[in-house]
């Protein structure tokens, strides 16, 4: 705060006194007036104050995680006071003739497949794990890895590593493979889901042990997010159903897991190794883990799409179907005397047989189960059939699973929630789960 002029020397002093008093006040107005203008003012109750100042503007809707609230207007600017919130992370924008519009007094953003989104915190028992404290960080390693995926050469994965890492070089560590969703990217879990923040809370709190997490980009359509590529310019899409037809499932365990294990110091074995995702990341995980049965002691499926939409009659149909435009080409390349010109199955379908066979190789699954296997939704999630119908399939065969249920729908609110679960959960009796 800068003051204009010289302060006047006190002759008295109750004068001085008074004068201070009047300072004092004037500091804490202003501090409150630019604390109330730099970002949305959280109240000591919960409750939260939105003004937003457009010049011309007759309507401004408030669109606060999954609701929309229409602002009261005072000439040109525009307000609204909510009831108190519970203790949470909170996403918001102001909609401005159907267009949305940043707060340009809030500098914390994060992004949800192709829209920026500002952010704060309302404090309490759940944000205390995403709000960044005076506690040892870990390193997040941004990591080009080799990779034959969808024809690239190589692709972006973020890497945590605890804040010990560098200090204990002859330690390995148990490693957690993280999956984010239809639309999302590598960035995900570490920005909307405060993953960083998590992990070193709980790493802090000796809550869990310190761990390794990988999380790569399951978009198979782009090899890192948008805008941070040398090597495509494509923006996501939250209708992501290339991704969900076996290709980044069948190449995890040798281009992922293979990496990780030769460049990081992880220690390599079922006992150490865990997956967790959410809706298509949780797709990814189950089928990952089902084909992989000896990998992942722990499995973690947050709100998960549990089938990729084609059941197996439908995917023995589209099989039988490239099986016969295959050999009519080949026959048609023969035919021309060109051996080179022979195609193979449908680049698309040519891995979901990774989702054919359940029964099966949940019976191979479970005959050495998982330590944890975890399954956690909201009630109000639009997959909650999806995986009911999952969990009556474990049921009929006795299979052992951890199941929460929880209020809410698809949302991120949800899955940091069920991350901290989870890793609470991946520890041995024998460790510490003591919470802030």
């Amino acid at each position: 705060m800068m003051f204009q002029g010289k302060l006047k020397v006190c002759h008295s002093i109750s004068g001085c006194i008074s004068k201070l008093a009047v300072l004092t006040v004037a500091l804490f107005c202003s501090g409150t007036a630019w604390a109330q203008e730099s970002e949305p003012w959280v109240h000591p109750d919960g409750s939260v104050t939105f003004t937003f100042h457009s010049p011309g503007t007759r309507k401004v809707v408030l669109k606060l995680s999954d609701k929309k609230y229409k602002m009261h207007k005072h000439g040109d600017t525009f307000s609204f006071h909510t009831e108190p919130l519970p203790s949470e992370m909170y996403t918001y924008q102001y909609v401005v003739k159907g267009k949305a519009v940043d707060d340009p007094k809030n500098s914390r953003f994060v992004r949800d497949v192709n829209q920026r989104l500002n952010y704060f915190f309302v404090e309490g028992d759940i944000s205390a794990h995403y709000v960044d404290r005076d506690i040892p960080h870990g390193r997040l390693s941004k990591v080009w890895y080799p990779s034959t995926l969808n024809g690239m050469s190589q692709r972006r994965m973020f890497i945590y590593t605890p804040a010990e890492y560098d200090d204990c070089p002859e330690k390995h560590y148990p490693v957690l493979y993280l999956l984010h969703g239809s639309g999302g990217d590598e960035t995900s879990w570490s920005d909307y889901g405060r993953a960083c923040q998590i992990f070193d809370h709980l790493i802090a709190s000796d809550s869990i042990s310190p761990l390794i997490v990988v999380m790569p980009n399951g978009n198979i359509e782009l090899d890192a997010a948008p805008g941070e590529s040398p090597y495509m310019d494509k923006q996501p899409s939250a209708n992501n159903a290339t991704s969900m037809m076996g290709k980044f499932e069948s190449l995890f365990m040798k281009e992922i897991v293979g990496y990780t294990e030769k460049h990081f110091r992880v220690v390599a074995d079922k006992e150490h190794r865990s997956i967790a995702g959410l809706s298509m990341g949780g797709l990814h995980t189950l089928f990952i883990a089902l084909n992989n049965p000896d990998a992942f002691d722990c499995v973690g499926l947050f709100s998960a799409q549990t089938t990729n939409m084609l059941n197996e009659h439908r995917m023995n149909k589209v099989k039988h179907f490239n099986y016969n435009l295959q050999r009519a080409k080949n026959i048609l390349a023969l035919i021309g005397d060109n051996m080179s010109s022979t195609f193979s199955l449908s680049d698309k379908m040519s891995c979901i047989d990774i989702y054919q066979d359940l029964e099966k190789k949940l019976e191979r699954q479970f005959e050495h189960a998982p330590r944890l296997y975890y399954i956690a939704i909201g009630k109000d999630d639009f997959l909650m059939r999806m995986n009911n119908e999952y969990r009556r399939q474990l049921d009929a065969r006795g299979y052992k699973y951890t199941y929460e249920l929880t209020d809410g729908a698809h949302s991120w609110e949800n899955w940091r929630k069920y991350l901290v679960s989870f890793l609470l959960k991946m520890q041995k009796p024998t460790q510490k789960q003591s919470l802030f």
